[in-house]
Parts: structure tokens; C-alpha cells; sequence
């Protein structure tokens, strides 16, 4: 009997100890303030709904604006005397380009030299007509007559006048090829000595302005419903990683490029110390709002944890708490949440990951 007894009491022992939680299992509740140090350094930030702002992220090419490019043809034929510019060279509006000497030109202040001398001879016939008139040796009819020849000749004077104004040529056989515009040498078709023909349908020169410049970005078929005209878009280059361009998109093109398969956006920078170069490869941002709005708190805020997003959400220097979010969009300065905050709640923007590393090891 006693052997029984002992038994069931051992058997009840052991059952007894099974069923008592150990120390070890039971979380630990930490007491927790923050020091006066991190006091002076806290910074927070309160929840707040807004309308959700999305970008994406577009590749392009800067170009020049087209309706800036002026292709400049020579105006009579002849041979290049002088060339004053290579290509690339920046030229001015109105500055010369090459001279050329024409025999159209030679032709031209030819026919100038004997339309003045006509000129002066037969407003000479008029005067002697008119004293005659008067005197009344001519009949009426003469005097006309002669008129008649004076505005004639002086017609074709003014004519010729205006062809060499035209071609900017002065006396003798040459004649400037000017710049009709401010911008930079993109074409140069001539070489010194060399035949120009006017049948020819080549530019001697082209020269296209780069005060502005066009960025043409490429719309792939998945962000075509994203983008409209009006659009922000901020414009980065591999030349000048560390400056933003801004400007918005001034037009989208209606017909899908048959090679990349893309719809060009066109943003028109304006390019005040030339830095932006046709042919440069330009990273462009586009921001638009979505029709719906979430909860945002500021991007450091938020704290990336066993694959879980989390926030310390500030209730007082002693009264901090470890909340879990749910991210809608993760943005560089701004994330949107879709649940685990409500909007006035206050979060830590600075210092946080310490005070949770405090609160959940």
C-alpha cells in the first residue's frame, strides 16, 4: 500500500510540473522611456490622407526643336571662296557662314551697273522733256513718253536692287551664305572650292537653335493609359547626374514607332547655358495623381523587418508602440499605406530603428 501511495504521488508530481509554464516561456514585458538624449533628438511626423501621386520612370533622347532648324540652300549657284564655320561651330542669326562666288551674281550686278545707267539717262530724256513741255517745242504725248521710260527704267533698277539685297551681295561676283537663325551647326554640306548648283536639293548648311531642346521619351504600351498632356516631368541625364530639369509634356504623339514599339512624349526644356546636347540619353520621371486616396506617412518612417513593414507610432516618450503596416506604394519621400494607421496618428522619422531594435529583441 505505501509503494501505491508513493507512486501515485510521484505520478501526480511530475504531472503537476508538466503543466507549470517555465520562466523562459513567458514573454518579458519591457519598461521602456526614452532618454534625454534621444528626447533632443526626436523627430515625428503625423498621418495624413492624401490623393496618391505615382511616377514612372521613362527613357528618351534629347533632340532639337524642329520648328527651330533652319536648312540653308544657296541661293545662286557658284564656287566656295570662304568658309568660316565647321560642324558643331554655335553661330549667330545673321552671322556668315562661307562666301561664294557666283557668276548668277557677276550676271546680277551686271544687269545693276547698265539698269542705273538707264536710270540716269532716261530720267535725264524726262527733265529736257519736261523743259520742252513747258516751253511748248514737244507735244503732251512726248512728255508721257518719256515718263513712261523713266518709271521704267527706275522698276527695274529698284528690281535688281532688291536680288542683290536678297543675296546680300554687293559690287563684283560674290555673295554671303548668313545663318537665318542662332543655333548650332548640325549639317555642312560644302567644302572649300566646291560647285554649289541651286538644282542641287541638299542644304549647304543646317543650323538648328538650342535655347530650347526637346526630350522625346518613350511610352511603352503598358503606360500609355498613364500619361496625358500636362504631365510633370522632371529630366536627368547621365552628364549632369545630380541636376533635375523640369518641365511637363507638351504632346503625345499619336502614331507608335514601328522599331521600338513605343509612343513618343515630348517635354520641351528650356536650355539657357546649352548644357542639354542633342543626342544626349535622358532618364525622365513622370508624376500623376490616381483617383483614390490612402493614408501617408513619410518614407524613413518606415521600418522593413521579417519581410514586414513596421512603424513606431508615438504616443509619448514612455508610451511608444510597434505597429504593423501594410504598404500600399512605397514612393522615395512620401509611402501610402493601405491599413495598420489611421490618419493624426504620430510616427518617428528619426531614430526609430533603435527604439525598436529596444523594444522587440
Amino acid at each position: 500500500m505505501k509503494i501505491n501511495q508513493l507512486f501515485s504521488i510521484i505520478t501526480l508530481a511530475t504531472a503537476l510540473t508538466a503543466c507549470t509554464p517555465k520562466t523562459s516561456d513567458i514573454p518579458a514585458t519591457k519598461e521602456f522611456a526614452l532618454s534625454e538624449t534621444m528626447r533632443q533628438q526626436l523627430e515625428l511626423d503625423t498621418a495624413r490622407v492624401e490623393t496618391v501621386r505615382s511616377s514612372i520612370m521613362l527613357t528618351g533622347k534629347i533632340g532639337f526643336d524642329e520648328d527651330k532648324v533652319a536648312k540653308v540652300f544657296p541661293l545662286a549657284g557658284g564656287f566656295v571662296k570662304e568658309l568660316y564655320v565647321e560642324l558643331g561651330d554655335y553661330v549667330k542669326k545673321g552671322q556668315i557662314m562661307a562666301i561664294i562666288r557666283s557668276p548668277e551674281i557677276a550676271g546680277f550686278t551686271k544687269e545693276g551697273i547698265l539698269a542705273q545707267a538707264l536710270l540716269e539717262s532716261s530720267e535725264k530724256r524726262l527733265r529736257a522733256a519736261e523743259d520742252l513741255y513747258k516751253a511748248g517745242i514737244i507735244p503732251e504725248l512726248e512728255l508721257l513718253e518719256a515718263r513712261k521710260n523713266y518709271e521704267a527704267a527706275a522698276g527695274e533698277s529698284r528690281r535688281i536692287e532688291d536680288v542683290l539685297d536678297m543675296y546680300g551681295a554687293g559690287k563684283g561676283a560674290v555673295y554671303p551664305i548668313k545663318s537665318p537663325v542662332s543655333g548650332v551647326v548640325i549639317q555642312k554640306n560644302i567644302a572649300l572650292n566646291m560647285e554649289l548648283r541651286t538644282e542641287d536639293i541638299s542644304p549647304a548648311f543646317v543650323v538648328g537653335s538650342i535655347e530650347d531642346v526637346w526630350v522625346m521619351a518613350n511610352v511603352f504600351e503598358s503606360d500609355i493609359a498613364k500619361i496625358e498632356e500636362g504631365y510633370a516631368a522632371e529630366v536627368t541625364t547621365i552628364s549632369y547626374p545630380d541636376r533635375v530639369f523640369q518641365g511637363k509634356i507638351d504632346k503625345i504623339f499619336s502614331l507608335m514607332d514601328a522599331e521600338s514599339k513605343t509612343l513618343k512624349a515630348r517635354i520641351t526644356l528650356r536650355n539657357e547655358n546649352f548644357d542639354l546636347k542633342p543626342e544626349m540619353f535622358a532618364n525622365v520621371k513622370i508624376s500623376y495623381n490616381q483617383p483614390l486616396q490612402k493614408v501617408s506617412i513619410p518614407s524613413k518612417s518606415l521600418i522593413f523587418d521579417k519581410s514586414r513593414f513596421f512603424v513606431m507610432v508615438y504616443h509619448g516618450p514612455e508610451d511608444i508602440e510597434t505597429r504593423e503596416v501594410t504598404v500600399y506604394q512605397e514612393g522615395d519621400s512620401i509611402t501610402y499605406l493601405a491599413s495598420g494607421l489611421r490618419a493624426g496618428e504620430v510616427v518617428m522619422t528619426r531614430n526609430q530603428l533603435l527604439v525598436y531594435d529596444a523594444l522587440n529583441d
